[in-house]
């Protein structure tokens, strides 16, 4: 993959795309790996914070229509493209004009106005996260420089990847089907953070959803939390569902199911896959699964059974997946100016929303059924522990490594960039192709051996370790997202020799091996290579595997 040159796969990268990598940004990244990363930056100061007028009463007198689209239109462009900015001071920037934007509003806005008020979910919630969702800091109408941009940054990458990954579905299942696939193909599966949190198994990987998307990993948690989020931006209808009884202190999430016309469809992200409907064909809704027991027993493979069966979700309660950022009197403000390129859809009308998803579940409608989900509050209360702080910095670290590029035709100016942070926003984005794409991005965070070796001349050995160990995750990292990458183009044919020759077989052992395999099984699939797609389904120890073994199986007997 080096400038100049013809890559092996077919992507021209031109001379002069890459060049050394400067002594500070690797001094800057080992300092980094140790102090922060570029997926978390530090908080605006706490006088920024605090600044503004809280209360739709006190909002000064509404600007001009036209200098409040301006400083919106600002905030959410900087948004749009924060590969090209400085994380810190474009969190900054983001937080002064949206702030100034929203004591500009006109009164007349309903949310502005007093229209908005607590919903009464959160009384759902568990005393020891109830806080998060405390009538003074939902009801502010001041946004937050650190936690609320953060936030809109994150619902900016997933609107991006809720509309390029629907593809051109046009049914809603469909487009679940299409969204849920992205999910499973995109976050290669771990089992940190748990579902439930215990004292045995607290878990540390408590990641917001723009870190989970960053890192390219998640638990079966955090690809249901990412999967219903794209679902909304969607403009689907998704829950949580969950089994046992709240006042009995049984209740046990599940799945997400996906809401329409009446029913509730049935996705499986710890298993990879929808729960096929009858006689295996489309996908089950809860009704059929409670109603006829062969459905969640196909779930079942020779040395294990599914966990759940028919009588298990009978009653079901429906989990609703809203957060301060669905439930904020700041965030419905905001959502009622959000149009056209830079609309975002922030708004969970909680209520609503499981009172719908309660009506396509099977049973009689009974109190208490419907609540909200306590995973994402319980990830808001502990993203700032220790061992998350500690995960998030150490995941996130090549995020943050900056190599020297010249620009391209007649700009020959060089900048600095963060290659595989610029590759994954792209992605997000759908900018794949092109000098501004992800593919060159990703290409550039693979600079060769040699490039790496002069580079790592110029520091002291203990820093010249740090760095090198950055380089080789950051190719790793870039070599397994080309092959994600150009699988969901059905370019398979590359796809098998970047999951395969260029992430499997350079390292066995390597962090992506699981979900290389799993890709790399999809592609042969895709070829019509049966035996070797079977195979490594089969070999697959991750906790996908029931699911991994069951795809095999489906696959195998439809070859015959």
């Amino acid at each position: 993959g080096a400038a100049g040159m013809m890559h092996a796969n077919g992507f021209a990268l031109p001379p002069g795309r890459f060049q050394s990598v400067a002594a500070s940004c690797i001094m800057a990244i080992a300092i980094a790996a140790t102090n922060g990363c570029a997926g978390r930056p530090e908080p605006a100061a706490e006088a920024g914070r605090t600044a503004g007028v809280d209360g739709a009463s006190q909002m000064a007198p509404a600007m001009p229509q036209a200098v409040r689209d301006t400083l919106l239109d600002g905030a959410m462009a900087v948004l749009g493209r924060l590969e090209g900015y400085d994380e810190a001071s474009a969190f900054s920037q983001v937080f002064d004009r949206l702030n100034q934007w929203s004591h500009g509003v006109a009164m007349g806005s309903p949310a502005a106005a007093g229209a908005w008020h607590l919903d009464p979910l959160v009384e759902s919630l568990p005393a020891e996260l109830r806080p998060l969702a405390s009538a003074e800091s939902l009801g502010s109408s001041v946004f937050d420089g650190a936690d609320d941009v953060r936030a809109l940054r994150d619902q900016r990458w997933l609107a991006d990847i809720a509309a390029t990954a629907r593809g051109d579905a046009i049914d809603d299942v469909d487009v679940a089907r299409n969204l849920f696939d992205w999910t499973v193909r995109s976050l290669a599966i771990g089992s940190d953070p748990p579902m439930v949190p215990t004292a045995a198994n607290p878990g540390s990987r408590w990641f917001l959803p723009g870190e989970v998307l960053l890192s390219g990993r998640a638990s079966p948690a955090q690809r249901a939390w990412i999967f219903l989020e794209l679902l909304r931006h969607a403009g689907l209808d998704g829950v949580m569902l969950a089994t046992g009884d709240a006042a009995k202190g049984t209740l046990r999430p599940w799945i997400p199911a996906v809401v329409s016309g009446g029913e509730a469809y049935l996705f499986d992200p710890a298993y990879g896959m929808p729960i096929p409907g009858p006689g295996g064909d489309g996908i089950a809704t809860a009704r059929q699964a409670a109603a006829d027991p062969s459905i969640l027993r196909g779930m079942s493979v020779a040395d294990r059974a599914y966990p759940l069966q028919a009588a298990d979700v009978a009653s079901l309660t429906v989990l609703v997946p809203a957060t301060n950022v669905n439930l904020a009197r700041r965030m419905h403000l905001l959502d009622e100016h959000l149009a056209g390129k830079r609309k975002i859809d922030l708004v969970i009308e909680a209520g609503d929303l499981g009172a719908r998803a309660l009506a396509a579940l099977p049973g009689e409608p009974g109190a208490g059924r419907v609540r909200l989900w306590e995973f994402p509050w319980e990830t808001l209360r502990r993203r700032s522990s220790p061992p998350a702080v500690a995960a998030a910095r150490a995941e996130l670290a090549p995020m943050a490594l900056q190599l020297e590029e010249s620009g391209w035709g007649e700009d020959s100016a060089r900048r600095v960039v963060r290659p595989l942070y610029a590759g994954r926003v792209r992605e997000f984005r759908g900018d794949l192709d092109g000098p501004e794409g992800a593919k060159v991005a990703y290409l550039m965070a693979r600079p060769s051996n040699q490039q790496i070796a002069e580079a790592l001349k110029r520091l002291p050995p203990e820093q010249a370790d740090a760095a090198r160990r950055l380089y080789e995750s950051m190719k790793q990292d870039a070599t397994y997202w080309l092959g994600v990458l150009t699988l969901a183009e059905g370019e398979y044919e590359t796809a098998i020799d970047y999951l395969g020759r260029m992430t499997l077989e350079a390292a066995p052992d390597g962090p992506w091996t699981d979900a290389a395999r799993l890709n790399l099984a999809r592609a042969k699939a895709a070829l019509g290579q049966t035996a070797a797609a079977v195979e490594l389904l089969r070999a697959d120890p991750s906790p996908q595997r029931f699911g991994s073994r069951l795809l095999s199986d489906r696959i195998e007997k439809k070859s015959r």
